[in-house]
């Protein structure tokens, strides 16, 4: 697994934004962003496991993008897998996205 990934894991999951959010937070909105853009795509399975953990509830400084699109570069090639990393997702707000957006994804393949 790379090591992005495992420092992702130890950082934890993304705390909300908040509007009581002090400058303090810009160091940890830099270090989620620094780790997230030096992983290149696709990833395995295992590591979309770990990053899909991360999300945070609602939204992180626009970063839950970066997180979306690096889980999504996920090369699986069973259905009930995928379905399965998307469940893991703690955040509904973000299962319910991950859900849609697979949902289009196959309506338009096809």
């Amino acid at each position: 697994m790379r090591n992005e990934i495992l420092q992702l894991k130890d950082l934890g999951r993304m705390p909300n934004e908040s509007i009581n959010d002090t400058e303090s937070i810009d160091e940890l909105v830099n270090t989620y962003d620094a780790l997230l853009e030096q992983i290149q795509i696709p990833i395995s399975f295992d590591e979309a496991m770990v990053l899909v953990q991360i999300f945070p509830e609602n939204a992180f400084y626009d970063l839950q993008w970066s997180l979306l699109k690096l889980v999504e570069s996920v090369c699986v090639d069973d259905e009930n897998k995928y379905i399965q990393l998307i469940n893991s997702c703690p955040s509904q707000e973000w299962r319910d996205t991950l859900n849609a957006r697979y949902a289009n994804y196959k309506r338009h393949k096809g």
